[in-house]
């Protein structure tokens, strides 16, 4: 019967059955519980737990109250951060059209440096060509006036 309410009963004096376990009474001095205030009064288990509960509750209201204040101040430090940045990004946004629009010109330019420089590697080609024949016909040139100062057709 140990840890039961009625556990103050010796073993041998058993409860009869239809007799409510919770009616068993312990001694006065059991229920009172010395005041939290350091007063010489005892108050009894109900308005001790009704004190403590309302101290429990207080505690958590304040812990919530600072909760909450500790995040509208965090929320209002980001408000002050989005406040600050937001401007800041708009000119990051402007800067990035620029060089985009920067990038997108010297690309244009490359490319016409790209086909102008394949225009000039075709012309380029074209007179390395007309230089060969006409080394080559001077080399023919040449070599029918030596066959003709030598006296032969």
């Amino acid at each position: 019967m140990e840890g039961s309410s009625s556990s103050n009963i010796m073993d041998n004096q058993r409860l009869p059955q239809h007799e409510n376990v919770t009616n068993v009474c312990l001694p006065a001095a059991e229920y009172e519980v010395p005041n939290p205030h350091g007063d010489d009064l005892t108050l009894d288990r109900e308005t001790r737990r009704r004190l403590l509960n309302r101290g429990y509750s207080k505690t958590h209201r304040e812990k919530k109250k600072c909760h909450i204040e500790n995040l509208e101040d965090k929320k209002n430090t980001l408000s002050d951060i989005i406040c600050k940045e937001v401007p800041m990004s708009k000119v990051y946004t402007n800067f990035n059209s620029v060089i985009k629009s920067k990038i997108n010109t010297l690309e244009e330019t490359l490319s016409q440096v790209n086909s102008n420089g394949e225009v000039v590697n075709v012309e380029m080609d074209s007179m390395i060509n007309t230089l060969e024949q006409m080394r080559l016909s001077k080399e023919a040139t040449k070599a029918e006036f030596i066959r003709k100062k030598n006296g032969g057709k």
